[in-house]
């Protein structure tokens, strides 16, 4: 709290002066026009404010004013009128035993207190009386004190400080300086008094907490531990304040190299958290997950001032003598929020190594799944021979689950209407089909194969010319659309296929290719202002790039690579333009035919297979008839896999299912530490493959701005017609009402888009588009109130045009 000086120089404020013959008639003046002004209504404020600390959100209510006067004169009536000009309560006491009994019966904020000499005794009693009072701790005084001729040298503040005043006000009856000071108080000191209360209660909380809690400040001198940690690590509060914390930490048993990284993250400002060996008073040393998270200045300083650290037991049993310096080599992990942990190099999950670029558990959302194999790692770690039976119990409760892979929307957020928008893209469930087919036979066509065909030879020029850019991540499917007449599927859809070897590999003629391609897209609603042939070109087209990547050539045979691609072009046929809720809802024949569970996802599977092998009146369509029936078996079982996969309810099953095998791509140079090379099973390949539709199915995001604007714009303009329906139905509604595009989008990402994309970008190597990702998503949470989003709502078929 500030309690310097307060010097306010004016005319009045000189008028003691004796030299000055009108000091007596100015007084009178000032007085009487106080009085006059002082009767004028109150200004009015808000009954609260808003105040911030740190997360922590306060209400801080108007303050009130007492104003102990023994004897009203013009200091007072400036006062007085201050406190109603400025919209503040005012009270007025004029002796020791009313200024208390009003304090006793009412809170007040601050307290203003004639200091000058005829009353100085009396004054010095209240703020005396005041201070031994721990109720009023937090009351902000003020001592009036007599002016201070200008010849004369200014005396010092510290006799106000020793009685207990925070600030000094000198004598001065101009009103606009005593309204300054009482707002500076309730905007400094009282403010700052609700905060530290707030500071208060935090601390009550550690108090209270079950965890063990201590604060060091940058040199690692502890100034806090809470008795959670008194009984953890066995030292009293006296023995570890204003000393160093990291001789609790067994060099020996923790490794040198884990306490170098911690120290390294602590001086970046990062957040660190892993297992370590702790010492203890008079006991053997036990396993600790440690979490030292950084705080910082308000100021925005970049270097922290303060360290949390939480510790948390492991493990009852004492440290085994396993758990060694050599077994203990530990790997450091860093998220991309920035946060690193370190956990043991030998940890595993389906006999596959890790490395220190690789994804980690942590990353991925709390699906149960998630904290059984974090619960088990942690006895890994520690080297235990025996499973705590508490952990057990846990374990046994969690995989009773039937939802071991999903976290539920409150573990992802607790914006009501993020929870929303989530619920409204995850009604209903879904089942999934296991494994993909097997290899059969080659690799890409040349690009002179395609080239070749007699639809390519026969292409108008723009055409050709657009779909020579394909191959390009910001590939313009909107140009398309408008040069091939809204028909982008068949053109492109023939281009990728070709490349991709379907002619050779599936022995099917040219004709037939054409012939299905035609089918397919005319199964697609033009009416739809999302769900159309154009949106299945354009995840055809984010397929195609994933399958040209080195990655999935590591994995990945031809025959996955044209399952991929078939079920992308088909994986939204026939969609109605409404969501699995709505159809749900309104007991569509669909959803009755379905039982509710993946709706959409279900019908999309059968009208492909329908459309392409029973079509009586389309002759020469089915590009599956040459297959041999055990490979057309296998792929047809991959395609349905593939298009159920694109269900939302099932998006962190898919999500949470690649980051706990931590895939690798195998490109690292050699030498690299962890680098084993990993079995291309089928299962692997399955996920692949379920993770590679999935990202282009939501692809948007990580396109060019003005691409993702488009779809942005497409997809709110489907989701309002569907809300519309339901209004005139009235029917409840399903989904939120996007009346602000750029915060759906931000929503979108945040919840769902980011981490699934990051994390296959990741893998396929593909930074470049995460980069993109993040530069579309800040420009979506630029927008606010200050700054609102400048582009009306339509449906363009060209990007740049959005």
């Amino acid at each position: 709290m500030g309690c310097a000086a307060s010097v306010h120089a004016s005319d009045s404020s000189q008028c003691k002066d004796p030299k000055h013959k009108d000091y007596d008639n100015t007084i009178r003046a000032v007085t009487e026009q106080s009085r006059k002004e002082s009767e004028e209504p109150p200004q009015k404020q808000p009954e609260k404010k808003e105040l911030r600390f740190g997360p922590v959100k306060l209400l801080q209510e108007i303050s009130r004013v007492l104003l102990v006067f023994p004897v009203e004169d013009g200091q007072s009536e400036a006062f007085l009128w201050a406190c109603r000009k400025g919209g503040f309560a005012c009270s007025i006491a004029n002796s020791l035993e009313t200024a208390m009994d009003t304090l006793d019966k009412r809170k007040h904020h601050i307290v203003v207190i004639d200091m000058r000499l005829a009353v100085y005794s009396i004054g010095e009693q209240i703020v005396r009386k005041i201070r031994s009072r721990p109720s009023l701790a937090s009351v902000v005084t003020l001592a009036v004190c007599p002016a201070i001729p200008r010849w004369c040298e200014e005396p010092s503040v510290r006799p106000y400080l020793d009685m207990g005043f925070n600030r000094r006000f000198l004598e001065n009856h101009d009103r606009g300086a005593c309204l300054n000071e009482i707002v500076m108080m309730d905007s400094g000191e009282v403010s700052t008094g609700l905060k530290l209360s707030v500071a208060n209660t935090l601390f009550q909380l550690l108090e209270e907490s079950r965890d063990s809690f201590d604060i060091t400040d940058i040199d690692g001198i502890c100034s806090y531990v809470n008795p959670s940690f008194e009984k953890l690590a066995g030292f009293k509060s006296i023995d570890m304040v204003g000393k160093s914390t990291d001789s609790l930490l067994n060099e020996e048993k923790t490794g040198q190299g884990l306490i170098e990284t911690m120290q390294r993250c602590k001086a970046e400002g990062k957040v660190w958290e892993g297992i370590v060996v702790h010492n203890r008073k008079g006991q053997d040393p036990i396993s600790v997950e440690m979490k030292v998270m950084p705080v910082f200045d308000a100021d925005g300083n970049n270097l922290p001032s303060h360290f949390v650290t939480c510790r948390l037991e492991l493990n009852p049993t004492v440290c085994r003598s396993c758990l060694n310096k050599n077994q203990y080599n530990s790997t450091t992990r860093r998220m991309s929020n920035g946060r690193v942990r370190t956990e043991s190099s030998n940890t595993s999950i389906n006999s596959i190594s890790v490395n220190n670029n690789s994804r980690r558990l942590s990353k991925q959302v709390d699906a149960p799944i998630i904290k059984i194999i974090t619960m088990l790692r942690s006895i890994q770690d520690t080297g235990s021979q025996q499973l705590p039976a508490q952990l057990i119990e846990n374990v046994m409760a969690m995989l009773r689950s039937s939802e071991l892979y999903n976290p539920g929307s409150n573990s992802l957020t607790e914006d009501p209407e993020a929870l929303g928008f989530m619920d409204g893209l995850m009604e209903g469930r879904g089942t999934r089909p296991s494994v993909t087919g097997d290899t059969i036979l080659s690799h890409r066509e040349s690009t002179a194969a395609f080239n070749n065909t007699s639809l390519m030879q026969s292409l108008p020029t723009l055409i050709k010319e657009n779909l020579s850019k394909r191959e390009e991540w910001d590939y313009d499917i909107f140009e398309l659309e408008r040069l091939s007449s809204h028909r982008p599927l068949f053109y492109l859809g023939f281009d990728i296929l070709v490349e991709f070897g379907i002619l050779n590999n599936f022995k099917v003629e040219e004709t037939t290719l054409r012939n299905w391609l035609g089918l397919i897209e005319s199964s697609y609603r033009s009416s739809n202002t999302y769900h159309n042939s154009t949106h299945a070109a354009d995840v055809l087209q984010a397929s195609a790039c994933f399958c040209r990547s080195q990655c999935m050539e590591n994995f990945l045979d031809p025959t996955d690579f044209l399952a991929l691609l078939i079920a992308s072009i088909c994986h939204d046929i026939d969609h109605p333009g409404r969501t699995n809720a709505f159809l749900c809802s309104v007991s569509h024949e669909l959803a009755i035919m379905y039982n509710d569970s993946a709706v959409l996802e279900s019908h999309h599977s059968a009208v492909t297979f329908k459309v392409t092998c029973q079509s009586a009146e389309q002759k020469n369509v089915n590009i599956f008839k040459n297959l041999e029936p055990e490979n057309f078996k296998m792929i047809r079982k991959s395609i349905i896999s593939m298009i159920l996969a694109t269900d939302m309810t099932q998006h962190f099953e898919h999500y949470n299912k690649f980051l706990a095998v931590n895939l690798k791509c195998g490109s690292t140079e050699e030498g690299e530490e962890g680098m084993v090379p990993l079995p291309v099973s089928q299962e692997n390949k399955s996920l692949i493959l379920r993770m590679a539709i999935k990202c282009a199915d939501i692809s948007n995001p990580s396109r060019k701005i003005s691409l993702a604007r488009a779809w942005a714009h497409r997809i709110v303009l489907e989701y309002r017609d569907q809300i519309a329906e339901e209004k005139s139905r009235k029917l409840p509604l399903s989904l939120p009402p996007f009346d602000d595009i750029p915060k759906s989008q931000v929503l979108f990402v945040h919840l769902f888009a980011r981490d699934l994309l990051s994390a296959y970008y990741e893998f396929l190597e593909f930074g470049h588009l995460t980069d993109q990702l993040n530069e579309t998503f800040e420009y979506w949470d630029s927008f606010n109130e200050e700054n609102p989003y400048p582009h009306a709502l339509t449906l363009s078929t060209s990007s740049t045009s959005t």
